[in-house]
């Protein structure tokens, strides 16, 4: 075995460069771990505020559409109560169809306070994709209002 000064040397920086790679192995596997953590909380909430405008507004305006259906059908100056009863039901039935499955869980109601204005009550529960433990705060997406629209022709 050499064991001149030169060769002592060389061996010594190969030892402490081992000893240095094999101190730092490992070491960047906390911070990835955060940051893809942190990454997949933020693309799951704008995923659940995306979808709960988007189902905000779907519905919003399957109302609005169900409730001008009303507004401006063909009337006669004896309208009865079964023929405007008739019309509401139609067009809560299309605004259910629109909203496919969905449809089934919102709430549409006509209300009467007299006879120049619709007024549609609509109602329906937020749509989430966070489970329930965590979605325990407000949830974007939830509608409880009502939508008035004058008829037309009076």
């Amino acid at each position: 075995m050499n064991s001149t000064p030169g060769h002592l040397a060389e061996r010594l920086a190969v030892l402490l460069s081992r000893e240095r790679n094999l101190s730092e192995r490992g070491t960047g596997i906390l911070g990835t771990t955060i940051g893809v953590a942190s990454m997949i909380a933020m693309l799951g909430f704008a995923s659940n505020v995306s979808l709960g405008l988007w189902t905000r507004s779907t519905v919003d305006s399957v109302a609005f559409d169900a409730a001008r259906r009303v507004a401006t059908a063909p009337n006669s100056e004896p309208q009865s109560a079964a023929s405007l009863r008739q019309i509401e039901a139609a067009a809560i039935d299309n605004a259910r169809q629109a909203l496919g499955s969905y449809g089934q869980r919102v709430l549409l109601e006509f209300e009467h306070p007299n006879s120049s204005v619709v007024v549609l009550h609509v109602r329906s529960p937020a749509m989430g994709l966070l489970p329930r433990l965590i979605s325990a705060g407000p949830i974007l997406g939830a509608v409880d209002r009502r939508i008035i629209i004058r008829k037309e022709g009076r």
